[in-house]
Formats: structure tokens, C-alpha cells, sequence
């Protein structure tokens, strides 16, 4: 049977959670404490067992046809002892008709691995948010344009400045969102950095620990992301970092449109991936 969680599944839910994600018990804790919701996860139930689940996170979509609600497929697994038995189809195709009925435009998903992109061709995701991804390395003296400094709540309408200046397709995010993106990423990562000049924030970052003398800015945005790469480095005695922001070159998500919307390329990211 599907059917949207209750309360009383918290416990069987974060057991098959544990089961299909292994290991980072503390981003799971997190994310049962902060982001979690009975009444978005889609679960497949059979004689009392969570045997599969989705989590349906809702988003808003600017794309060529406005601003419109979509949903975020994210957490999608299946207990290993019922996979192949498509219970994952019947989970998806479920989740499209729940979209429809609530006026829903899309669903957009990341697939964890290369393979899976080919996978959820099949249910007619199009493949359709790329990022750019490149390192650096610490140069030995450091450019003193602008300050940096830690982002806090304050900042979010600069940074949302920041990120909504493209007028490409992306995903929206509101207060909350931001809010929850800082958390997560002071609480479990590096942290949250910005670049300021004469009173400006001109670029952030939002900084994980990506190995022994590594960094990630898994969102890097801004006119002066060089500037602000190197003086991360230099804070924080770290010899490379890898920087993620918007771009055409890598491939991170996929869109199924619900309509005849046509597919263009666009950017999301700090989706809890």
C-alpha cells in the first residue's frame, strides 16, 4: 500500500533510511531533527513493513513559463531484500499523480550515480541542471580585496541577491531554506563565508570538509569567487578547494515536467546532496 507516513513510522523510517544510506550518522540526525516531515515522505507499506519511500520536498521553479510549485524527490530507496519488484516505479508514477493533483509542475531529482540517469529516463526525467566544478590551490600570498567573514541569518537577501542575478532556470529558495542551508553547514560542514567590499557582500560560499587539507564550496556565487576562495584558504590552512557554482559543463539533476513545458538547462543546488 502507498501512502504518506504517520508519526507513529518515525522509528521505521529512519531504520530503512539507515539501511539504504549508510554511514554520516550525524548528517541523519540532522536531518530527522530539521528537516523531516511524515506528511511529505511517500512510503510503500506491505503487511505492516516500510519496504520502499520517497521524500516529496516542495520548491518553487522559475523556468520560461514563470514561477511555479515543483517537487524535490530526494532519500529515494528501497530495502534490499524487495528491490526488483519496481516498487520504486510504483513510487514515482505515485508521486506524479499526487503532483498533478496539488498543481505541481515538475518533479526534479539528483541521481547519485551516472547509471541512475538512464534509469529515471524511463519515468521521463530529462536531464537539465548542470553545475561548473574546479580547484584551487592555496597561492602563497593573498589578494586583500574585500573582508571575509562568517554568514550569518542577516545576510540572507544579499545572498539571495547573489543568487537569484542569473535569469536562467533555478530553484528558489526561501528564508527557510537559506536558514536551513546555514545550519547545516555550520553545524556539520565548514561553514558559510562571504566576501564583502565597502559594505557589500560580493560573493559567498557555503564550505564543506572534503578530506584531509580539502575543501568543497559545494556553492560558490559571486563576482569576486576567486578573491573569496583564496581567502578561505588562507583562514583556514587548507591547501586545495574544490568550488561548485552554476555552469554548463557538469551534470547534477533532472526535471519531469507534468506538462508540455519544454526542457532548458538550468541550476539548483544545496539540495541536502
Amino acid at each position: 500500500m502507498i501512502r504518506f507516513a504517520a508519526q507513529q513510522d518515525l522509528n521505521a523510517v529512519i531504520d530503512l533510511w539507515t539501511r539504504c544510506f549508510p554511514g554520516d550518522e550525524a548528517f541523519r540526525e540532522w536531518f530527522f531533527a530539521n528537516i523531516y516531515r511524515s506528511d511529505v515522505t511517500l512510503v510503500d507499506e506491505e503487511d505492516g513493513v516500510l519496504c520502499a519511500m520517497v521524500q516529496m520536498l516542495p520548491y518553487q521553479l522559475r523556468d520560461s513559463r514563470g514561477v511555479r510549485p515543483v517537487t524535490y524527490i530526494y532519500g529515494a530507496c528501497t530495502a534490499p531484500e524487495y528491490r526488483r519488484q519496481h516498487r520504486m516505479d510504483r513510487l514515482l508514477q505515485a508521486s506524479f499523480e499526487l503532483d498533478v493533483k496539488q498543481g505541481r509542475a515538475a518533479s526534479i531529482l539528483i541521481p547519485q550515480e551516472e547509471w541512475l540517469y538512464g534509469f529515471y529516463e524511463q519515468f521521463g526525467y530529462r536531464t537539465a541542471f548542470y553545475v561548473s566544478d574546479r580547484i584551487v590551490t592555496c597561492a602563497e600570498t593573498q589578494n586583500t580585496a574585500g573582508t571575509l567573514r562568517r554568514i550569518t541569518g542577516a545576510d540572507i537577501p544579499a545572498l539571495n541577491r547573489l543568487y537569484m542575478q542569473a535569469q536562467d532556470m533555478r530553484l528558489l529558495r526561501s528564508q527557510s531554506d537559506w536558514e536551513q542551508q546555514i545550519a547545516l553547514f555550520d553545524a556539520l560542514g565548514a561553514g558559510v563565508y562571504g566576501l564583502e567590499q565597502d559594505g557589500t557582500l560580493t560573493a559567498y560560499a557555503f564550505v564543506w570538509n572534503d578530506g584531509a587539507d580539502k575543501l568543497w564550496a559545494q556553492e560558490i556565487c559571486g563576482v569576486q569567487q576567486d578573491e573569496l576562495a583564496q581567502a578561505i584558504l588562507h583562514q583556514l590552512h587548507c591547501r586545495t578547494l574544490r568550488l561548485t557554482g552554476a555552469g554548463a559543463k557538469k551534470k547534477l539533476g533532472c526535471i519531469r515536467y507534468h506538462d508540455d513545458t519544454p526542457v532548458q538547462n538550468g541550476y539548483f543546488n544545496l539540495l541536502l546532496n
